[in-house]
């Protein structure tokens, strides 16, 4: 394993002649004896605890400075035989010999698939006693770990983030009074309580709330009172044995303060969001591989008044409801879909400004029949009478992107600017046959950028 730059430079074990290693030592002595105790303990504690217990080597009144370190950080990228026990028993040492009464913090990275998975509880169990205020386990080799018997001891955690795969048993409200950020990746989290069906998760300093590849088992309603959360992520996740007739999990989320949400999901019947009408931003990735999005889960967000939508090819709706406060949509779609484009920007009546990225595969070609079905279209209300801004991003002169460009541009009434974001530069030739393109709005530009 390697050693940090400054620790190989101030270890004294290398030194090519005894004088120089005398001398060595004077120098280091000279520039840290006179240093407090727990400023040298801050100092060892930003560098990897593998290379903290290095400079137990340097003085013999060294020995032991590294057992006062706070924070701890772990990585076993070196050792990538899971029979090489090197770095569990150095984990093993470390927490047995470490002598701080508080822990700020415990980061374990590990790529490796170890037989005895209670050896992560025996650890976590060790500084969770100690003040722990951040937990980060980044473990994806394990079959699954039961977080549940510690949950009771997560009530120090600042920030918790469990990158594995987790379980967790809730019987109770969970309560978590000083969490601030919260993340979950690919966890289990069971109902166990027998007297209700709803999951009450009451954190109520988080700010931020993100959950990967979850999936909750037993519940109706997930229910976060989080007054003072600002983000809220949610990608991929699902529910099973849902107790009710529509057997779909709702999610509530309280939180006034709430700025933005982010939800990319490929199951229409498994989730259903709600939270404070006050929601301004929200960015939605959905497709439909098996059913349509129902109008219930849209629903959930027209209160927003940006929304940033990504929708695969396979995407449906059964219905688009209004949004009726929306000023800014960034549209990301197959551009061969033109009832996509239609069918939201109908449903969007005060829209200043659009956004548009292709998602067409660059092996679709459209035919001519595609290209002139879109202007064929009466222009929905709000590209002639509000909109005010239109951008394309990752630009390309092709047809396609062309016909969209020439019926906006010969449609809003009021357009003031068109942004082509290119990631090339177009010739000079491109830009003047975009620039001849007829216009509604008199004073309309276009900026090439």
């Amino acid at each position: 394993m390697s050693m940090h730059p400054k620790t190989k430079q101030a270890c004294l074990v290398t030194g090519s002649s005894p004088k120089k290693t005398q001398l060595c030592s004077e120098n280091f002595e000279d520039k840290f004896s006179s240093l407090h105790e727990s400023v040298v303990s801050r100092i060892l504690s930003h560098l990897p605890t593998v290379e903290a217990v290095r400079t137990s080597v340097l003085l013999k009144t060294w020995r032991d400075v590294w057992t006062n370190v706070t924070e701890l950080q772990f990585d076993d990228k070196t050792h990538r035989d899971p029979g090489d026990y090197g770095f569990t028993e150095f984990v093993e040492r470390v927490l047995r010999d470490i002598g701080s009464p508080h822990i700020n913090s415990f980061h374990l990275c590990s790529v490796n698939a170890y037989d005895d998975e209670t050896l992560l509880i025996s650890w976590l169990s060790n500084v969770l006693k100690r003040n722990l205020q951040k937990l980060v386990i980044t473990w994806y080799e394990l079959e699954s770990v039961n977080f549940s018997p510690l949950f009771p001891s997560f009530g120090s955690l600042v920030e918790l983030r469990l990158r594995t795969k987790s379980i967790l048993d809730i019987s109770a409200p969970a309560f978590l009074p000083k969490l601030k950020f919260f993340s979950l990746e690919d966890a289990r989290i069971f109902n166990m309580s027998s007297v209700s069906e709803n999951l009450f998760l009451n954190f109520p300093v988080l700010e931020t709330f993100e959950a990967s590849h979850c999936c909750c088992f037993r519940t109706d309603t997930v229910i976060l009172d989080s007054p003072l959360l600002r983000v809220f992520e949610m990608f991929k996740c699902s529910s099973q044995h849902v107790p009710n007739d529509s057997e779909v999990c709702k999610i509530r989320v309280l939180a006034s303060k709430l700025e933005k949400i982010t939800f990319s999901g490929d199951d229409s019947q498994k989730i259903l969001l709600s939270f404070p009408p006050s929601l301004p931003d929200a960015y939605l990735s959905l497709s439909s591989p098996r059913w349509a999005w129902p109008k219930k889960f849209l629903d959930s967000f027209t209160c927003v008044k940006s929304l940033a939508l990504e929708l695969s090819k396979d995407f449906a709706a059964i219905e688009v409801p209004k949004f009726r406060h929306l000023v800014y949509l960034h549209l990301m779609y197959d551009m061969t879909q033109h009832y996509k484009f239609r069918q939201f920007l109908k449903s969007a009546p005060v829209l200043e400004m659009l956004s548009i990225r292709d998602l067409t595969s660059p092996r679709s070609t459209p035919t001519s029949r595609s290209l002139m079905e879109l202007r064929s279209k009466k222009a929905p209300d709000c590209i002639k009478t509000m909109l005010k801004v239109l951008q394309i991003r990752n630009f390309r002169p092709t047809n396609l992107q062309l016909s969209v460009l020439r019926y906006v541009m010969g449609n809003a009434e009021i357009l003031g600017s068109v942004i082509l974001s290119t990631p090339n530069p177009m010739t000079e030739e491109a830009k003047a046959r975009i620039l001849s393109y007829s216009k509604a709005s008199p004073h309309v530009s276009v900026l090439f950028e």
